[in-house]
Parts: structure tokens; sequence; C-alpha cells
């Protein structure tokens, strides 16, 4: 924060929407969230390399003494019976008791569909009071506070390191000789947390908000992508103008304006990019089945295939979706800045 402040006026020249101010903010959350969810984190991979190492001895069977006879029973072998012997059932009937004895849980399940919709309307009614309203959203409230910070606030952060790094190059460039190489500023991490800016932001949401989120988002990540392009043609004017979308972007996200990253006149006539997310997936299954196949024909056994199946789905999550978390470098711009 303490570079972003030295660096980002002189790039952002006052043409940053005024917003909130809750930028700052979210970079502060984001940290003291880190600061609890890496080692969380670097645990749980210590025990999923604890589990793979001994999957051998876990997934190994057991053979059973040669006088033990147990035998597990099939559940659907005792519906299948169940049902059989219905009607026998019916016919060995003898009284109303008997019918009753029978019936009860066709009886139970028909007051259960009478009853469950009247307890949904008188909570939906009862939902609606205002002390119920206030002490939900006091709950809500609560839990937000420290649930999530981690990944909720990233797409910040990611805006802001992009932005600093912008700037840092823009002062850079002025003391730079003719001739001298053209800043390179990535945005493909600026553009993998945007895809997930409705998830992380705003959780699920109705079929058409997400359809013009998604739309939205996309023309956003297309004046992106129309402005790093300047930077070989224009790279001052490229990086100024990279800095103050970057900003805008982080703020509009901190207020929830997920829909509304940025204004019409800043995105112009960018073209509409499409995300291939189904292609990714498709990419990290056929790896694995690669890899696995491959470790078969090898002639491994099965129990070293089955300490290698995990091993393979970490990798190869972390070779294809890599840029969704925070890099090396990211981490140690927070920490030392340059």
């Amino acid at each position: 924060m303490t570079e972003a402040e030295d660096v980002l006026p002189r790039a952002a020249a006052d043409r940053v929407p005024p917003g909130s101010g809750l930028t700052p903010e979210w970079v502060v959350r984001w940290w003291y969230a880190a600061q609890i969810s890496i080692p969380v984190a670097v645990l749980v991979f210590a025990l999923i390399a604890v589990f793979v190492w001994n999957a051998d001895a876990l997934f190994t069977a057991h053979p059973q003494p040669a006088n033990s006879e147990q035998v597990a029973p099939n559940p659907w072998r005792s519906l299948g019976e169940r049902v059989v012997a219905l009607p026998g059932a019916v016919e060995a009937w003898k009284g109303p008791e008997d019918a009753f004895k029978g019936l009860r849980s066709l009886l139970v399940i028909l007051v259960a569909v009478r009853l469950i919709p009247l307890a949904v309307r008188i909570t939906a009614v009862v939902s609606q009071r205002p002390e119920q309203r206030e002490r939900k959203a006091q709950m809500r409230r609560s839990r937000e506070k420290f649930a999530n910070d981690y990944w909720r606030c990233w797409p910040v952060v990611v805006l802001v390191l992009t932005a600093v790094e912008c700037a840092r190059e823009l002062k850079q460039l002025d003391t730079a000789d003719p001739g001298d190489d053209v800043p390179r500023v990535s945005l493909r991490p600026v553009e993998c947390v945007l895809w997930q800016a409705p998830r992380t932001r705003r959780g699920k949401a109705r079929v058409h908000q997400e359809r013009v989120t998604k739309v939205h988002i996309a023309r956003v990540v297309g004046a992106l992508r129309a402005a790093e392009a300047q930077q070989d043609s224009d790279p001052k004017k490229a990086l100024q103008d990279l800095t103050v979308l970057l900003l805008t972007i982080a703020e509009r996200y901190a207020e929830g304006k997920v829909s509304q990253l940025l204004d019409e006149d800043q995105i112009g006539d960018a073209e509409q990019v499409v995300h291939r997310e189904h292609v990714r997936v498709a990419a990290v299954g056929g790896a694995v089945v690669l890899a696995m196949t491959g470790a078969a024909l090898a002639g491994l056994p099965e129990a070293a295939l089955t300490a290698l199946l995990p091993v393979v789905v970490l990798v190869a999550v972390i070779l294809f979706y890599r840029e969704k978390g925070p890099t090396a470098s990211q981490l140690t711009d927070l920490v030392i800045p340059r």
C-alpha cells in the first residue's frame, strides 16, 4: 500500500471515478485472512501428502479369516424382497389394526406432504418480521466478517497489484533510454479473477442475472485487452489507461457492482471476449486420463496407481489453474515491494 500511494496518483491522474474508498480496506482484509488461510492450506496439503504416501496401506484389502462367514447385506436386494412380499402382507391383514400398521408409513407421507408446504409458508411469513430480518442480518454480517475474505478479497488484491505494476513501469519509462525494451504488463491474472468475480463477490444468482453479468464481464475483459494491446504503439497512454481501468474495477468490485465494473464510455466499442472454461476442465480430465493410462501401460501395480491418482489430479489442476491463486511474485510484492 505504501508503494501504491507513491506511484498510483501520478499514473491515475485523478481519472478514476469517485467511489466509496473500499479498495485499501479490502486489501487489508485479505492480508488478515491470508494469515489464517495460508497456514490452514499448508496443513491440508501436508495431510493430503500423508494420505497419499500411506494410500497403499489404506486401500489394500485385508483378507478375512478362513472361519469368517460375514456377508454384507445388499440394500437393493432387501428392498426388492420387501416389495415382493407386500401383496402377501396385505392378504394377511385380519382387521383395522393390522391395516393401520401396514399403511402408517403411507399415512405419514401424506400428512408430511400437507404439513411441509404449510410450515414453509409460515416460516416465510415469520421471516419477514422486522426483528427476524435484523437478527438474520446481524448473523450474516458476523459470519461474513471473517469468512471467505481470502477468496472474496483476492480479486481486489490482484487488481491493485497489477495497477501498481503498470504505474511502476510508467515511472521507469520516463527514465528509460531510447531503444530500451517496451514495458510489458500481463493481464492474465486479472482476467482469471474477473471471470470468477460473480461467484466470489456475490454468490449464486438467477439465470437471467448471471447472463447479464457474464456479458458485462466479457466486455470488460475485451476493454482491458484492447488497452493492453496498445503497449506496443503508445506505452505511456496504455499504462495510464490500464491503471485507471484496474483501479475502477477494484473499487466497483469492492462495492458489489459486479454488473457495472466499468462505465459504458470506458468500455467503448471493445469486442466481447468468449470465456472457454469448459475447455480447461476437459483438458484437466484428459491429462488425468492420459497420465493414468500411461502409468497402467507401464506396468505399475494397482496399489501404486491408487496412490498416483490424487497426485496426478493435483498436478493437473495446479498446471491448468495456477493463475487463479496468488503466485509467488504477487505474494512477494505484498511483503517486499520493489
